[in-house]
């Protein structure tokens, strides 16, 4: 059970061009230096030509891996991506490399012992970088650990130099003693004061309101989408944290980092909020602002 719990543990998503070009490079230097699988019977100059095509397959073969993957499981898969996506990934992508070098060899030398060259080529390659992809992944999501828990570190310290976390952008005599909520169809939902709004969650064509009365949190359905009800509360300290999650600012009790993101922890709230990687950098320059 810990070890399904350590797997199913956040891990950022990140893919780009380092993503391509660094196992690109890898590969150009391994049989440039070492000359595996009968390189060294190769001139300098079909050395380094070979080596060069080789390099750039692997690097069409990690694009085109990764990217049937994103298709495959669309766009949430950046939100819910955990350690056992990461190490599965790589597995995959080591098949995929593992078996276009086996293609390649075999059309270098068509007369080659098939399942000789596949036990050389595919089955070793996997076998023996099964470890290293283990302890990278791992070191991976460690080091993303760290630097979330940090930056979360330093926003929580923000949060306990001042009683109210972030300036208000309008003075309390400004602001109407009460928030009108506006259903699709143009009439009012729900009717809270500013304070007691804590979050609103999008759930499919409707939306979950979160507020505080008689001494608990209650939840209202309103059938919107959250960019609407995100255009109303535009007056008000509230923050698009996530795709599915608006945020009353002055609620945030405690930021907690992950290896993919960062979570807010609301006061009375049980439910932990996820932060998009792209609203990140926002947040903290929300945080930033002095009063």
């Amino acid at each position: 059970m810990k070890f399904l719990s350590i797997l199913n543990k956040p891990h950022p998503f990140i893919f780009n061009r380092y993503s391509v070009l660094l196992p690109s490079l890898i590969t150009f230097l391994i049989l440039v230096l070492l000359r595996p699988f009968e390189f060294d019977t190769f001139s300098i100059d079909q050395l380094l030509i070979w080596s060069f095509i080789f390099a750039a397959i692997i690097g069409l073969t990690v694009l085109g891996s990764v990217s049937a993957i994103i298709k495959l499981l669309g766009k949430p898969i950046r939100e819910n991506w955990n350690l056992k996506n990461e190490i599965l990934m790589f597995l995959f992508v080591l098949a995929m490399i593992s078996l276009v070098i086996f293609a390649l060899f075999l059309m270098l030398n068509p007369k080659v012992n098939k399942i000789d060259l596949f036990s050389l080529v595919v089955v070793r390659t996997f076998v023996i970088s099964l470890f290293p992809v283990l302890i990278l992944v791992l070191y991976e999501q460690n080091h993303h650990q760290k630097i979330k828990r940090r930056q979360a570190e330093r926003l929580n310290q923000e949060l306990l130099k001042r009683k109210n976390p972030l300036h208000k952008k309008k003075s309390n005599s400004t602001l109407p003693e009460k928030i009108m909520l506006v259903a699709e169809n143009e009439k009012i939902a729900l009717q809270v004061t500013p304070a007691s709004l804590y979050f609103v969650k999008s759930e499919g064509n409707y939306v979950e309101v979160f507020y505080y009365q008689n001494q608990k949190i209650q939840k209202e359905l309103i059938r919107n989408s959250l960019k609407s009800i995100e255009d109303q509360l535009s007056g008000f300290d509230f923050f698009r944290c996530h795709n599915r999650f608006l945020i009353n600012l002055q609620h945030i009790q405690k930021v907690e980092g992950n290896a993919r993101n960062f979570e807010l922890k609301l006061t009375n709230v049980e439910e932990k909020i996820p932060v998009s990687r792209n609203k990140s950098e926002k947040l903290l320059q929300l945080f930033q602002q002095k009063n």
